[in-house]
């Protein structure tokens, strides 16, 4: 059937469609510019991505109800099948962790609600009211709450200045052929495999963190384990990096190798240097323990065939942080969460007695 534009209806439109910026209704106003030009209604569909069936149906809009008619978008979407009360109902439902799966939040809505969903639909739904599947977060819940709080209170009164240096100390074990084991995006059903080893091969990692400059020192093991006299490298190395430095204050976990003999009677003749350990059960007050989860994150998001290449990828990450000053900008700050048990009541149940 063949349509025309008279000049003024033309002008009328061309003016409409200059001013509109919905793209949806510029793209109807267009269809009709070229309809008007005698373009047939399968190029004007291909033209504008659409099916000829679809120009149609716009063309009998606007021949039916006129040009205002046409350019208003009257589809209202889906009705929601639970209101704004029960979506809130089911977001504190979920924040309670109960739920493994969508098959499970589905029941729950069905038993709750009367209202069936597929787990598809659960899905779709989960992802509108902003909810989303990921790992929870562990922790230690023979902490002592109030142990930690006098530890940060006496944290905060530690003398800062530019004779004094203050450093977290911790260590790192990455074992070739465990941490290789990593997520990635893969295609439905497909299966990706990579090299794993026997465990057996592991990396020592003795590393100090300064929170006022952002300095990282370490000593690195390949063979033997982290004992006294190495916790005492890493101190004789600070010294030699930093000689002006009359007092170098030390945050540390309960490792026994800090406590050996060999360690008290080499600190008895270096006064300088003066060890302050954390509670017990308390990684979330060891700063450096942000910088290991970072590591883990960077270093271990590929495989590596060999011992070898791994060390040479924990060394690409550790000897190169200033590549990552905006995720240690916001990682590495003196902002320490305490666990506090009457904040989960469950887990504490739950704890062995």
């Amino acid at each position: 059937m063949s349509f025309a534009l008279d000049t003024n209806l033309r002008k009328k439109i061309e003016k409409r469609r200059r001013q509109e910026r919905d793209a949806r209704i510029w793209r109807r106003l267009t269809a009709l510019l070229w309809l008007g030009e005698g373009v047939t209604e399968a190029e004007v569909g291909a033209r504008l991505d659409v099916s000829a069936r679809q120009v149609r149906k716009w063309l009998k809009i606007f021949r039916t109800h006129g040009l205002d008619a046409f350019c208003e978008l009257r589809y209202q979407g889906r009705v929601p099948r639970l209101d704004d009360s029960q979506v809130e109902e089911l977001q504190q439902e979920i924040a309670k962790g109960h739920f493994r799966t969508a098959r499970q939040i589905a029941d729950w809505i069905n038993q709750r609600f009367a209202v069936q969903y597929t787990e598809s639909g659960v899905k779709e739904l989960l992802k509108r009211i902003n909810v989303s599947y990921h790992k929870v977060t562990g922790f230690l819940w023979k902490a002592d709450a109030v142990e930690q709080e006098e530890w940060l209170d006496d944290y905060r009164c530690d003398p800062v200045g530019r004779s004094i240096r203050r450093y977290f100390i911790d260590a790192c074990h990455p074992v070739w052929g465990v941490e290789m084991i990593y997520y990635c995006w893969l295609l439905v059903g497909q299966r990706f495999h990579v090299k794993v080893g026997s465990g057996r091969h592991r990396l020592n990692i003795l590393g100090a963190y300064c929170p006022e400059d952002h300095e990282y020192l370490d000593l690195r093991l390949s063979r033997g384990n982290i004992n006294g006299e190495q916790f005492v490298n890493l101190l004789r190395l600070l010294r030699e990096r930093h000689p002006e430095t009359k007092q170098f204050i030390l945050y540390l976990d309960n490792a026994a190798y800090y406590s050996k003999p060999y360690v008290k009677e080499w600190l008895a003749r270096h006064p300088q240097f003066r060890l302050k350990f954390l509670p017990p059960y308390s990684p979330n007050l060891n700063l450096i323990e942000r910088l290991w989860k970072l590591l883990r994150k960077e270093a271990f998001c590929r495989g590596y065939d060999t011992f070898a290449q791994m060390q040479r990828g924990v060394s690409a990450v550790l000897d190169h942080l200033d590549k990552y000053h905006p995720q240690l900008d916001t990682l590495m700050t003196e902002d320490f969460h305490i666990f506090h048990p009457q904040d989960y009541p469950e887990c504490c149940a739950a704890s062995p007695v």
